[in-house]
């Protein structure tokens, strides 16, 4: 296969499988509505079940709408003069300090 063609070949198979997984989710979540109306309505009333489980949808969906509000964070460019061009972590740094400062200690003791 072509490069495009393979690139569509892969999208179309996950775009397939996140549809399926999209439908079970979505029939599961009505089994576990039905079973929590079932088990509230045993337990308190009929109001309590439809309250309770509205407001986990509620709250789900105040979640999700959150999440996708946010902007996606973008990447981290390095200035030209930044004192650690090869993208080290600070304790990265500290380490890499230390055995440099080792290794200079055991050459000075050995030039005297």
């Amino acid at each position: 296969m072509f490069g495009v063609e393979k690139k569509v070949a892969v999208a179309a198979r996950k775009a397939a499988l996140f549809s399926v997984s999209g439908l079970l989710g979505l029939v599961g979540a009505a089994f576990l509505t039905g079973a929590a109306w079932l088990l509230l309505v045993e337990l308190k009333s009929a109001l309590f079940a439809a309250t309770v489980i509205g407001g986990v949808y509620m709250g789900l969906a105040l979640i999700f709408a959150a999440i996708g509000s946010s902007s996606a964070r973008k990447p981290v460019q390095q200035h030209p003069d930044d004192p650690n061009p090869n993208g080290l972590s600070p304790l990265q740094l500290v380490v890499v300090s230390f055995l440099q400062g080792v290794e200079q200690g055991a050459q000075a003791k050995r030039k005297s």
